[in-house]
């Protein structure tokens, strides 16, 4: 009984979560306007590779999740319970990044042509508070299904893709705001708030 309401949990949580993220994006899209894309080719690449693997273990968890049997992690269910509030609690976090980041939301490395910097909500304390929402979401899927392979994969392919991805991120902004973006960097932590810092 537990694996199956651990199951339904997990793929009611993802697909949600999938759900808000494309939204928003069609919403940046049509109010942010394109996007001046500073991704290299390199980038595009890893970041298909990461995916497209991804997606097959995820319809494969979601469709026959006895598949991913022998990856198991005997887990209790209260860790596995924990893992379905911090999904739940990043979900309700994610809501809060996207609405702050309204029209400048987008998945590539680049800044849409009507963006702005944005310095409130989350963002009035962290730079990247997207990335630690993915990050706490990753990881409750890892505990929720108890599944190595899955919640392990899923969060390794982000791990690998942010190492890769934040200082050029942080670059571009620079280079399209200046020194508004290097006064905010200074007041900001880059995944979690600074100690001691007042925005």
């Amino acid at each position: 009984m537990n694996t199956s309401i651990f199951h339904i949990l997990f793929v009611i949580g993802f697909l949600s979560f999938m759900v808000v993220r494309m939204y928003y994006h069609r919403r940046a899209r049509a109010e942010g306007g394109r996007m001046n894309s500073r991704d290299t080719r390199l980038s595009v690449i890893l970041r298909i590779a990461v995916a497209i693997p991804m997606m097959i273990v995820l319809a494969a968890y979601m469709i026959q999740p006895d598949f991913l049997e022998w990856a198991a992690i005997g887990l209790p269910s209260s860790i596995r319970w924990a893992g379905a509030a911090m999904m739940g609690v990043s979900f309700g976090l994610l809501i809060w990044v996207q609405q702050a980041l309204g029209a400048n939301f987008n998945t590539i490395l680049g800044v849409r042509e009507r963006g702005h910097l944005v310095t409130h909500g989350p963002y009035r304390w962290v730079r990247h508070p997207m990335y630690t929402v993915l990050f706490l979401f990753l990881t409750g899927i890892l505990l929720l299904t108890a599944n190595h392979f899955v919640g392990g994969f899923l969060l390794a392919g982000f791990l690998v893709t942010i190492a890769t991805r934040v200082d050029k991120e942080e670059a571009v902004l620079e280079e399209e705001y200046g020194e508004a973006y290097r006064s905010y960097k200074a007041r900001t932590g880059r995944f979690v708030p600074r100690l001691g810092v007042t925005a």
